[in-house]
């Protein structure tokens, strides 16, 4: 579609190492390197340092097409841009390959296990199912629609945050045309998440709308 309509491709790539079950990622550049495409990683996701707030952008392909709008990223680099120096030295360090997450995705990893205990517990609630992510940091649960009732997501997650002082996305916030998904990050320790699923499925064995 790229080539045809000679677009510019933005591949968004942050989560590019943080891969469970044997998921291989394909970097967006490599597979069609005779586009301009705009690659974008950072240090939060793979080397959780989210808060040095420090990314880095990767141009590639051929340049001619995108001239002007290069010219116009420097620009505004130049204009608005002020570098965050400790993150500066960081990004090289990453970069370099000898930071390594892979221990923390196998099994008995904290991320791969965090991810399946938080799986686990959301699909002991009645009425709740999930796809298993092969990647990432988050989960996406469905409400089962005959089973809990909601008509405003971001309602319900106002009213679990009020009543249970748990926080979660409610679907429609990603652009879902329905009503019935909620997003959950795996970050916390286990037993952090375990708390906070149980309070999850306290509030939905309740909650109406």
């Amino acid at each position: 579609m790229a080539r045809r309509h000679e677009l510019l491709v933005l591949a968004d790539e942050i989560y590019d190492q943080i891969l469970f079950d044997g998921a291989v990622h394909h970097c967006a550049a490599a597979l069609a390197p005779d586009l301009p495409v705009l690659t974008l990683g950072g240090m939060s996701k793979t080397y959780r340092l989210a808060g040095f707030r420090s990314g880095w952008l990767v141009v590639s392909g051929p340049r001619e097409p995108v001239a002007e709008y290069r010219e116009g990223l420097e620009l505004l680099a130049n204009m608005r841009m002020c570098p965050n120096v400790p993150a500066q030295h960081a990004i090289p360090a990453a970069l370099d390959g000898g930071i390594d997450i892979t221990p923390l995705l196998l099994p008995g990893g904290r991320l791969r296990d965090q991810r399946d205990a938080a799986l686990a517990r959301l699909t002991a609630i009645p009425g709740v199912n999930c796809y298993r992510p092969a990647g990432a940091l988050y989960l996406f649960p469905r409400l089962d629609p005959d089973v809990h009732k909601i008509v405003d997501d971001q309602r319900m997650c106002i009213d679990l945050l009020e009543q249970q002082h748990v926080l979660l996305t409610h679907g429609t916030g990603f652009n879902l045309p329905s009503t019935d998904h909620i997003r959950v990050v795996f970050l916390a320790p286990a037993e952090v998440l375990s708390d906070a699923i149980t309070r999850l499925g306290e509030f939905l064995a309740t909650y109406h709308q």
